[in-house]
């Protein structure tokens, strides 16, 4: 109790609190998208644009320590790589679906090799770039540790993902459940599911703030499967997945703060009991 007193008070946790914020503001978009990878079943896609945007962080990285050792310090400032990281993951988004759509090749196998890609080419900028620089907060997340313009950032996409999604949601439902129904209408639904996977883009730049790289489809898709338990209808499931991803985030902050643990894995921790439980109770009320 009285750490959670400190969290809410004590002027020293100001960098707890602004975590705890972030949680709320990307919270709000992880559930709903993580429903339409649910929905849509197109976690597989989600995992190639999430190790994708790896190859974007490389990019920002080597660009900011460049721009530094160039004594350019304004520009090393701005050229943040989770900046980066948005603009080449809409761009690996939207190469994913083009495959998806249209490749002649078997899909699995070309969408693997865009995912092993996205990361070489992450690793090969990060073997290029010199001076000191760590990229475990990527792969792990560590929310702790989010900046003042990350939090800005989060905020901001987080916005503009909702914003979207509330004005296309019907035609984004009919690309979950039936395609067929906007073909007949006269509406492209290749465009949509293409804007669907810009949205999973963004949101999955937005996790890595949270649990990193490594984790990021666990915590996209755990509150959604859980919600998908408690009702079939996507707005309600979104809305339920939302408050379960919420509670997660919180409670795997608050825990990792008390026992001084990495928050990234705990909330993934938390959100896995969290499946395993309604599952379990699922099964038990089914015998």
């Amino acid at each position: 109790m009285s750490e959670l007193y400190n969290i809410i008070f004590n002027p020293d946790y100001a960098f707890l609190r602004q975590a705890f914020l972030v949680g709320a503001m990307a919270s709000l978009s992880f559930g709903v998208i993580g429903s339409f990878v649910v929905v849509r079943r197109i976690g597989y896609l989600a995992g190639a644009i999430s190790h994708c945007a790896f190859g974007g962080i490389g990019i920002g990285i080597f660009c900011r320590q460049a721009a530094k050792a160039a004594k350019w310090t304004t520009l090393g400032n701005l050229l943040d790589p989770i900046l980066v990281a948005v603009v080449f993951a809409i761009f690996s988004a939207l190469l994913v679906g083009f495959v998806q759509l249209r490749a002649k090749e078997r899909e699995d196998s070309v969408i693997g090799a865009i995912w092993a890609v996205g990361m070489a080419i992450g690793i090969l900028f990060l073997n290029a770039t010199s001076g000191y620089f760590s990229v475990s907060q990527y792969l792990f997340g560590d929310i702790l540790l989010i900046t003042d313009f990350c939090a800005m950032l989060v905020g901001l996409l987080g916005l503009i993902v909702l914003f979207v999604t509330v004005v296309y949601f019907k035609r984004l439902e009919a690309v979950c459940f039936d395609e067929e129904y906007l073909r007949l209408r006269g509406l492209n639904a290749a465009f949509y599911f293409q804007l669907m996977l810009v949205l999973v883009a963004v949101t999955v730049v937005l996790m890595i703030q949270l649990v990193g790289i490594i984790l990021v489809i666990a915590l996209l898709t755990l509150p959604a499967a859980t919600a998908a338990r408690m009702t079939s209808r996507l707005l309600p499931m979104a809305c339920v997945a939302t408050v379960l991803c919420l509670l997660c985030t919180w409670s795997g902050l608050l825990i990792s703060t008390i026992f001084d643990l990495a928050s990234g894995p705990v909330i993934i921790l938390v959100a896995g009991a969290g499946y395993v439980f309604v599952l379990l109770g699922t099964a038990m009320k089914r015998g």
